[in-house]
């Protein structure tokens, strides 16, 4: 079967990285700071400050697109590691409560949804972050659904 968030190589699945669309936001916040510090006054510290803060922006962008996620149905384990500056955490498949979604909206208008697993390992709640959709939730659904079939969740 052909996933949309997930590559399969061999008994895993790999989540999918968008690194060309990490790349083009990050380039345009570079953009956005260099325009904020050359064309706002020296004087007013707003410009400089601006600048510093898109490109912080950026920085985080690109460093979220280093997130790693491998669904191993053989082994029966979830490895996750948020990004490059952590260390993977492998969990269990019988240690997986449910999904959580969270969806933030503002005036009515969802601006964007969150796909999480929920384990319990050694006796604490862990929330696992799966996939962010962007103003709506139907690439966080399509991404449980993929997930629940890789699990094999009906099975067990």
């Amino acid at each position: 079967m052909e996933y949309r968030c997930f590559t399969q190589e061999g008994s895993r699945f790999y989540l999918k990285n968008n690194m060309p669309v990490a790349m083009i936001r990050f380039i345009f916040c570079l953009i956005v700071a260099g325009a904020l510090y050359f064309i706002i006054p020296l004087e007013k510290k707003i410009g400089l400050w601006g600048a510093v803060l898109f490109v912080i922006f950026g920085l985080i962008n690109l460093l979220k697109s280093t997130k790693k996620l491998v669904i191993d149905p053989a082994a029966q384990v979830i490895i996750h590691k948020n990004n490059i500056l952590n260390s993977e955490v492998e969990y269990r498949f019988d240690e997986f409560e449910q999904f959580y979604v969270l969806i933030t909206k503002y005036v009515f208008i969802p601006m964007d949804s969150t796909a999480f697993f929920i384990f319990s390992k050694n006796g604490k709640e862990k929330r696992v972050p799966i996939v962010v959709g962007l103003f709506g939730s139907r690439k966080v659904q399509n991404a449980i659904n993929e997930v629940n079939d890789i699990m094999n969740m009906e099975k067990r």
